[in-house]
């Protein structure tokens, strides 16, 4: 497997200089440093063409780019006791335009396109060595990466759901930017054509079958047009295009992994990741590691209602008939006890119901109407896999198990995982659901969710009135914190439908969604005086 070596060039700085001729060394102002990136020495053959493509993957292990995270999950209710920097402000969904994490997070986006622009700017010059076929995949990876900066940032800080809207981000398209350059805000539309075209690009040149997940592919660029799609609230597309992925998946290289546990482990060498930055000890590390964090209430109490395990506080359930009757267990038939598998969860034990003897049946007082709970046994056919309860039952330091590489040998060496193939059969099983295609639908559920426990025959007793609502359940128990996608979630239930099904006690942990977006940084509009704010931050 081939590794990357981000390497990166450094600027000399001579902190004194004593001269005891300026006849023999010349004037100062014509001396120049040794090992100084310009325009003449950035790509000069295929070696140095590589190390550049190389620093603008090394671009995304910015921590601008991880934190954002962590407030994006405070806010959605994922994610509890975010210990850094503005996340508080997240929670309260009260965010401020001076907010630290909105500012890192705005400009480190910003820092991939630049990258990814400079290279696309140099690359396609005269360069010895490289062939036309590796530039053209070369240029297919810098534009894939410049269309997830992009999409991102649209999400964060345009109105990304309207194609009319005036409230895009900033466009800087194959052009060096040094210094800083007033520009005003492209259209959403505008926005989304230049995504647009460079997933094409990536789709049609980058490789068909990487041989690693950290990189760029071909698979990975349609999976995000999938997920463009998907933000426009273009249903058809994204359907059409997820499903294309999940059936050239496998071909691919790519696969849903049978073991959750193992998408975490191995992080971008997963067979499940379509993309994920590569990071190793100790030079090329993310400080992406969840320490005292914790997840949400809107997570837990998800969680704990869909997954009826002790793990998570749930419970066997059996129905109540109705109308607040009894319910009548039948007798096994000689006064003996009736048993119900489980017991108090710790021990596995069974709940025993003495024998009704001559009444011909155990009789349960009716309650309100509701269910008849009983603590669940760690076998019990009604458990499930630990796939959703471990992720986020972490040990020590860490709250949520997905980032498990914060200990001394490992330190931040835990990865990003910004697109995995079970979203696209998220996105595609929404899709389907939202167009009244209800059998699409729940087939692509059932395929992602097995590997939970869940059988067909679950999924097949969902109503269809129920479907988008438990899509997004299994979606947040599967994906939340992760890549801030549970936010865009969330709110494009609330703006198009979809929690009718849930329960008050659900609808509870909602967020507010008082405001949708994030401020454009103070910072940033104090620098460029054509930049407007956001209308939900303008009086603020």
């Amino acid at each position: 497997m081939k590794h990357i070596r981000y390497q990166f060039l450094a600027l000399l700085s001579v902190s004194a200089l004593t001269f005891t001729s300026c006849d023999l060394i010349g004037s100062i102002d014509d001396m120049e440093p040794d090992h100084v990136v310009t325009d003449l020495n950035y790509i000069t053959d295929a070696a140095s063409a590589q190390t550049a493509l190389n620093g603008v993957y090394a671009s995304w292990r910015s921590t601008g780019v991880s934190y954002l995270r962590y407030g994006i999950a405070s806010m959605a209710h994922t994610q509890a006791q975010a210990m850094v920097m503005g996340a508080d402000e997240f929670a309260a969904e009260n965010i401020e335009t001076n907010n630290s994490n909105v500012e890192t997070a705005y400009t480190a986006y910003y820092n991939v396109i630049n990258a990814a622009n400079t290279f696309l700017v140099h690359v396609n010059k005269n360069i010895p060595g490289l062939s036309e076929e590796k530039r053209t995949e070369m240029i297919a990876e810098a534009r894939c990466q410049r269309a997830l900066a992009y999409l991102t940032l649209l999400k964060c800080f345009g109105e990304y759901w309207k194609q009319d809207s005036q409230y895009g981000v900033c466009l800087f398209k194959d052009e060096l930017v040094r210094d800083n350059q007033v520009r005003q805000r492209s259209s959403v539309a505008e926005t989304y054509k230049l995504i647009s075209e460079d997933l094409d690009y990536a789709i049609a040149h980058c490789e068909q079958h990487p041989a690693d997940h950290y990189h760029m592919s071909s698979l990975f660029a349609k999976a995000l047009k999938a997920k463009m799609y998907f933000a426009q609230d273009n249903y058809p597309e994204a359907a059409r295009l997820s499903e294309e992925v999940i059936n050239e998946a496998e071909a691919a290289g790519y696969e849903l992994e049978s073991d959750y546990a193992n998408i975490f482990t191995e992080q971008f060498n997963s067979k499940e990741m379509l993309f994920a930055p590569y990071t190793a000890n100790p030079n090329e590390l993310m400080d992406a590691s969840w320490f005292a964090f914790s997840p949400g209430s809107l997570l837990k109490k998800v969680a704990d209602d869909l997954v009826p395990d002790d793990e998570t506080g749930g419970d066997i359930v059996v129905p109540d008939p109705g109308e607040g009757g009894d319910v009548v267990v039948p007798d096994p038939g000689e006064g003996g006890d009736v048993v119900i598998p489980g017991g108090d969860g710790s021990e596995g034990g069974d709940v025993v119901l003495p024998g009704g003897g001559d009444d011909g049946g155990i009789v349960i007082p009716g309650g309100d109407g509701g269910d008849f709970p009983f603590p669940p046994g760690e076998d019990d056919a009604a458990s499930y896999d630990p796939l959703y309860t471990w992720a986020y039952t972490g040990k020590g330091m860490i709250g949520i198990a997905k980032y498990s590489k914060l200990t001394p040998e490992f330190m931040f060496e835990d990865s990003y995982y910004f697109m995995r193939l079970a979203e696209v059969y998220y996105i595609a099983a929404e899709a389907e659901a939202r167009q009244g295609q209800y059998a699409k639908a729940r087939t692509l559920l059932a395929t992602v969710i097995e590997r939970a426990g869940y059988t067909e025959d679950d999924v097949n007793a969902i109503a269809d009135s129920d479907l988008l609502g438990e899509i997004l359940k299994h979606k947040l128990c599967d994906m939340s914190n992760e890549n801030l996608e549970e936010w865009f979630d969330l709110c494009r239930y609330n703006r198009q439908g979809g929690f009718e099904s849930w329960t008050e006690d659900e609808k509870a942990e909602l967020p507010s969604f008082r405001r949708h977006l994030l401020p454009i940084p103070k910072a940033s509009i104090g620098a460029n005086n054509l930049l407007v704010q956001n209308p939900e931050y303008v009086n603020q």
